[in-house]
């Protein structure tokens, strides 16, 4: 039984919709209350947001491994924060944690329209996600599997995901895709009201998913400087097939970089956030995933 959920928006300073989302149920948190459990919203990295960064020095998204929450030596601002934020809505990996679902609320430059990104296996997890395409057929599912050890927000309770919606401009409030956002908790708050109440919920019993398979780098040179760009045929083309020989990059030169690789989907299409990280996408293979009881 769940007994206490966490909305939790803000892990990046410059995705508004959470900030807002958070400050709007702050204010009314009867749009958010059930009967059989308690609803928690947290704003996370409180000073990214007032200054409307990602993060001051390192991306708190990336900073709830177990590694590195025990390594007392890290005393960067996120570093420090993460362990504070481990201590209110954890421990990570705690029997009895304060919180048992987190849903963590981001925007993306990309087009990837309203999806979720999920790297948790647990079945109430994935039964929730099931909930949410049924409600929300517009609604995609991304596996990501790209990290040895999980360091995101959600990971520090025992199930949860992270809702990625765009494209949205960092420092930008674009009301329809909040509204999307805001819709999807209601509906998640209520798959949890019927669970905790024991009705018979009729879920699909698999889902079409987008699994993660690789990043994808700009072409650079010796010194790391970029090459090219996203080329323009493939530019907002999110949860698309790309196929071999299908424009990939464009050059400073005007020349055109074929992809040469098996065909799979391209996600997160020239997120700006993923500039400093090395990446211009991400490769996914499409399949089907049973749904457990």
């Amino acid at each position: 039984m769940i007994k206490k959920v966490a909305i939790t928006g803000g892990t990046h300073g410059n995705e508004l919709t959470g900030v807002y989302l958070v400050k709007k149920w702050q204010k009314s948190p009867t749009r958010i209350k059930r009967s059989s459990f308690e609803t928690i919203t947290q704003l996370m990295n409180q000073q990214a947001i007032k200054e409307v960064r990602r993060y001051i020095d390192h991306d708190l998204n990336r900073s709830f491994g177990l590694t590195d929450l025990a390594d007392k030596t890290l005393n960067s601002h996120e570093a420090k924060l993460a362990k504070e934020l481990d201590g209110l809505l954890g421990k990570k990996g705690s029997k009895r944690p304060n919180v048992d679902f987190i849903v963590d609320l981001h925007t993306t430059t990309a087009n990837m329209g309203l999806s979720i990104v999920v790297s948790n296996k647990s079945i109430i997890t994935w039964r929730a996600i099931a909930y949410l395409c049924k409600m929300e057929p517009e609604l995609r599912v991304y596996r990501w599997q790209g990290d040895i050890e999980n360091a995101f927000v959600d990971s520090i309770a025992p199930h949860g995901f992270a809702i990625e919606v765009g494209a949205v401009p960092q420092g930008v409030l674009r009301a329809d895709l909040f509204l999307k956002t805001e819709m999807l908790i209601y509906h998640l708050l209520d798959y949890i009201e019927k669970e905790n109440s024991g009705d018979k919920l009729e879920l699909p019993t698999e889902l079409e998913i987008y699994d993660h398979e690789v990043l994808v780098d700009y072409p650079r040179d010796a010194n790391g400087d970029i090459m090219a760009m996203v080329h323009q045929k493939r530019q907002d083309r999110d949860f698309m097939l790309i196929n071999q020989g299908d424009p990939l990059f464009f050059t400073l030169e005007n020349k055109t970089i074929t992809y040469e690789g098996e065909p799979r989907y391209t996600l997160f299409v020239n997120e700006s956030a993923y500039y400093e990280k090395g990446f211009a996408m991400t490769l996914a293979i499409k399949k089907r995933v049973l749904i457990k009881d």
